[in-house]
Parts: C-alpha cells; structure tokens; sequence
C-alpha cells in the first residue's frame, strides 16, 4: 500500500466532491458541486491518496480569530471526510499532522474547526474552546420588556450595503474573542450567504440606525418553511449585533414583528441578556452549545501574537506540554507577561503545570481558567501561585464565542 499527501490538483476536484459528498451524503451531482465552487477558491483541498487514488481529504482556510480584539493567524480546518473503505486507517490522522505543518509553514499560529466528533480531533490536540446558548422562543409569546418604543428605525440591506454592516461588525468585536476578521470574499459568501446553501440564496439583514442617522446594528437571519403538512415557519437569527440599548431594543421588536413565524431561535453568546430583554424569560428556552475546537499550531508564536489578559500582572510560569501530533510545542515553555504584552520561550527542567495541547488550546484563548483545568485533573500544577498566574495572564473579557461557520 503506497499512501501519498499532497495540495490537490485541479483535475481532481471532481473526485474531491465526490468524496466529501458522499461522506456526509450531499448533493453528489454536477449542479451540487457548482453550488460549491466558493469552497474550492476560498479554501484549497489537501488530499490523501491511497495506491494513487484519493481516498480522503480535508480543507484550509487561511484566516484570523480575535482574542480580546487582537487577530491571530488561523487555519480553518473543514471538509475533513474519508470514503467508507479507507476508514479505521489512520488517514484522517495522517491529514491533521500533515497540514498542522502547512499550517505552520504558512504562519497560521492557531487552527480551529467545527465537528460533531469532538473526542476524535481532541486526539489530534484540537479541543472545544468556545461556546453559545442557543436561545428559542415563539414571537407571539413574548415582547420586549421596555414598553417605551426604541429611538430610531430597522431598514433591511443587501450586499451592496456591506460596509455599513462591516463598521458595525468591527467595532463590536473590538475587544471580544473568538470573532473572525472578515475579508470581503467572507461577507460575501459566508455573511450575506450560507457558506453551505445549495440554492446560495441571499441572507436578509437588517440595519438599525439611531435617531441621528447612524448605523448601531444589524441582524442576519434566514426564512424557512417545514416542508411537512403542518407547514411550520422557523426563523433562524444569524446573527444580531447592537451597539446601543436603542438599537438591541429596537432589532428586538423588529424580529418580533415577523410573528407569522412559529418558531425562533439564537446561538448567542453565552452571557447576552437576550432572555431578559424580553418580557418573559421563562418562554426563552436555553440550551449550552460547544462552538468550535480551537489548536495552538505553534506556541512560540500564538503567545505574543495575543495580548495578555485584562489588567494582568508582570511574571512568569512554565509549562509542560505534551504534543505527540505537532513535535515542535513539545517540551517546557516559559510564558512571560511584561507590560501586557506575552512570550514563549524555551525552557528547562521541569514546568510549574503540566498538560497536553488539547487543554492548553482552552486556557489560551480564556475558555477554560488554568485553575480549572487543575481541578478537574485536566493539568497538574506544583505551585498554586503560578496557577493562579496564568489564570490572569490568559484571561479574556468576553467569553469566547463566533457566529461564524465553516
């Protein structure tokens, strides 16, 4: 058996689709992978061949995530799929430390992907490091607690009106982690569309603009009618951003004036007071959702590439780290806060915590606290001190969380 990693080539991206298709049972015809062509230009294929034909392949987006407003260099990971026969393997495995390498040699610092396997990529160091509640409600069960109307007016937009919404976008993500910086290619076929629409058929959004005219928020969100007898309408908010207590009140009553819907539902972050800005918290119901797993691909350079956490001393700790599938972060590392601003270096003997790379990707980016990750038997620490240390050197302000997919 002779097995081959490489970049794909362009004669292959019909057999590329007909792979991923038929792992996760998509549309397998020509006028499937058409709909798809964003996905081939926007994030190339890395494909595995077995005796020369390819058996399994993954893609990689080139990317960059905010952590507490500062971007890091990402590889978006996505379209992992392996045709039944060439399963139970280890090719899938083979791909992950194929491209944690590319990934490194293209100055991705960071690697993220979405997946409902989490204990596989967990293997591999990825680990769940962001989180949403998904909030449901009914629009006639419910209305906004302030009775006095909002100062301003919703007007929907298209894509035309991109950078209107853009502003919005990055200045509420300033300071927040786990946002994508959006390239136009982004807003386009991932904003104004689902990046995995067959039909690509446009979002519809809508802009709030404050009683002296200026945009303060926006909301994404799709239609979409049950194609059973009982016909049941669900409108799935996207995305709802607000930069003012006018403008969240008033995208409030906008989405809840569409009451022929007989369903809604959000996966906001986990602290927005969404259910509370209703008149009824009990008719929200909320349920805990992981978001994505997030990677260190190269620890040297993903520590200084974010700032410290708010208000964090100066001082240092070490750190073990045990990291089979990416060699390079393996060993003990001296993590340094001076003036705000963090390092990594090389270190010797013995670190002040332990762990692997899965549970370091959730204390990098302030998912999980390091003081945790001790408790739970997720690291191990010899001086509390130091724990408590990292605690706030990796802190972050917002939890972390996207709205974003891929």
């Amino acid at each position: 058996m002779t097995i081959e990693i490489r970049p794909a080539r362009k004669n292959e991206l019909d057999r590329i689709h007909f792979v991923v298709s038929y792992s996760f049972t998509s549309d397998r015809s020509d006028a499937g992978r058409t709909a798809m062509h964003h996905l081939e230009e926007m994030a190339p294929a890395t494909v595995l061949l077995e005796d020369g034909e390819i058996v399994a392949c993954l893609r990689l987006y080139s990317l960059a995530v905010l952590i507490n407003g500062a971007p890091v260099p990402m590889g978006g990971v996505s379209s992992v799929a392996s045709l039944p026969e060439a399963r139970r393997k280890g090719f899938v495995g083979q791909l992950l430390r194929h491209v944690l390498s590319d990934m490194r040699e293209q100055g991705q610092h960071l690697s993220a992907l979405y997946t409902p396997h989490p204990a596989l990529y967990r293997r591999y160091g990825w680990m769940v490091a962001a989180s949403n509640l998904k909030f449901t409600w009914h629009p006639k069960h419910v209305s906004t607690y302030t009775p006095a109307a909002a100062r301003g007016r919703a007007a929907r937009v298209t894509e035309e009106d991109r950078s209107i919404v853009e502003e919005i976008y990055r200045r509420y993500s300033e300071r927040r982690t786990g946002q994508l910086v959006r390239s136009e290619r982004w807003w386009k076929e991932c904003f104004f569309r689902r990046i995995y629409d067959d039909d690509r058929k446009p979002s519809d959004v809508a802009v709030w603009y404050d009683e002296s005219g200026e945009p303060a928020g926006y909301v994404c969100y799709h239609s979409k009618r049950d194609q059973r007898p009982s016909g049941a309408l669900t409108l799935w908010l996207r995305e709802f951003v607000a930069l003012s207590g006018d403008a969240y009140q008033g995208l409030l009553r906008y989405l809840l004036s569409h009451d022929l819907a007989d369903e809604m539902f959000w996966h906001g972050p986990i602290e927005d007071p969404f259910a509370y800005a209703l008149d009824d918290s009990y008719q929200v119901k909320r349920e805990y959702v992981d978001d994505l797993m997030l990677r260190v691909v190269d620890i040297e350079k993903a520590v200084p590439a974010r700032p410290a956490g708010p208000g964090a001393p100066d001082g240092a700790f070490t750190v073990s780290l045990a990291d089979a599938a990416a060699p390079w972060n393996q060993g003990v590392w001296r993590i340094e806060c001076s003036g705000g601003k963090l390092s990594a270096t090389r270190g010797d003997g013995t670190g002040d915590l332990t762990m692997e790379a899965s549970t370091f990707a959730a204390v990098y980016d302030g998912f999980m606290r390091t003081s945790d990750a001790v408790r739970s038997g997720l690291a191990e620490a010899s001086d509390q001190d130091q724990v408590l240390l990292a605690d706030r050197i990796f802190a972050v302000e917002y939890p972390p969380n996207g709205s974003d997919f891929f």
